[in-house]
């Protein structure tokens, strides 16, 4: 499980929007590589937003549940390899915010 989310803001849209939209099998890969989940785990919603001009164009949300092997600098590798990725193929500015969740309260029905 992790739940992607990636905000664009709408000045951006659509060129952002398709672009991440293409890349998609591609950063499915790369979370399920460097989180170690299968495919199947993940969720990814692409999200127009209406932004603020001091604001990255692009935010990423990655909720996750914990692992002995993501630690704080584990993630922060993750969340600097996807905001290279995404800056490299939109050419906006890309902010990553990972938060890992409580396995004791999370539920998911699918």
């Amino acid at each position: 499980m992790p739940n992607v989310k990636f905000y664009i803001d709408a000045r951006t849209c659509p060129a952002s929007r398709e672009a991440i939209a293409g890349m998609l099998p591609d950063l499915r890969a790369l979370i399920c590589e460097t989180l170690e989940v299968p495919p199947e785990a993940c969720q990814f919603a692409l999200i127009e937003v209406a932004g603020m001009d001091d604001q990255p164009q692009i935010n990423t949300e990655l909720q996750l549940l914990p692992s002995p092997t993501r630690t704080p600098d584990h993630l922060r590798g993750v969340a600097h390899r996807l905001r290279e990725t995404l800056e490299q193929s939109t050419g906006v500015s890309v902010a990553v915010r990972m938060a890992t969740l409580d396995p004791q309260t999370y539920v998911a029905l699918k």
